[in-house]
């Protein structure tokens, strides 16, 4: 893995969405200023909690799914989460990139679900409330038999929401020689939906 941390689009590892981004850029298209947040991996290590959230869940996925423990263990794993830390020099990399900017939009590389920022400092806290809702009951329940999720690249984008843009997903589409769905704000792409990635 690369050094975990807080990157510019165009110096991310180009995979999925990530690279969907960066191609859109390349062509011309513009681009909401994008960071590319790769310290969920470690935040877990260090805070132990792929061990703690196991033990938590034991004994809830059986013949079947014993809901009640499951609704007690979430609400578990979601404060075990909200309780770490990220490094404290991760954090002041984060908010030293973000820093004089915002409004943001802060989601899952290639996932549609976000959260909203007015501030860096803002946007530190969305980080980690991305984290830890992916310990909700019904978040665990999407993704089982899996219980920790696939460490997934966080976009941080200056940005409000956004919404599908018709005419830039076509003219996208025809740039990129595949189908995409492009989502904008105020002329920007935030987000491009593909079948081929992201």
């Amino acid at each position: 893995m690369a050094e975990p941390g807080v990157v510019p689009l165009e110096r991310a590892s180009a995979e999925g969405e990530v690279a969907l981004l960066q191609r859109a850029q390349a062509l011309g298209f513009p681009v909401a200023p994008t960071w590319v947040v790769s310290l969920e991996e470690e935040f877990f290590r260090l805070n132990n909690l792929e061990e703690r959230l196991e033990k938590l869940f034991q004994g809830v996925f059986g013949v079947r799914i014993d809901e009640e423990r499951l609704l007690w263990a979430a609400e578990e794993a979601v404060r075990a989460v909200k309780e770490s830390y990220l490094l404290p020099e991760r954090a002041e990399a984060f908010l030293k990139a973000l820093k004089g900017r915002g409004p943001f939009l802060l989601r899952y590389a290639g996932e549609g679900g976000f959260q909203e920022a007015g501030t860096p400092q803002e946007a530190l806290f969305a980080l980690k409330r991305l984290f830890w809702e992916r310990f909700r009951a019904e978040a665990i329940l999407e993704r089982y038999p899996s219980l920790i999720p696939p460490f997934t690249p966080v976009l941080v984008q200056e940005a409000g929401e956004a919404l599908e843009d018709p005419f830039l997903s076509l003219d996208l589409s025809r740039a990129l020689g595949q189908e995409a769905v492009v989502y904008a704000w105020q002329g920007q792409v935030v987000r491009i939906e593909s079948p081929y990635g992201g």
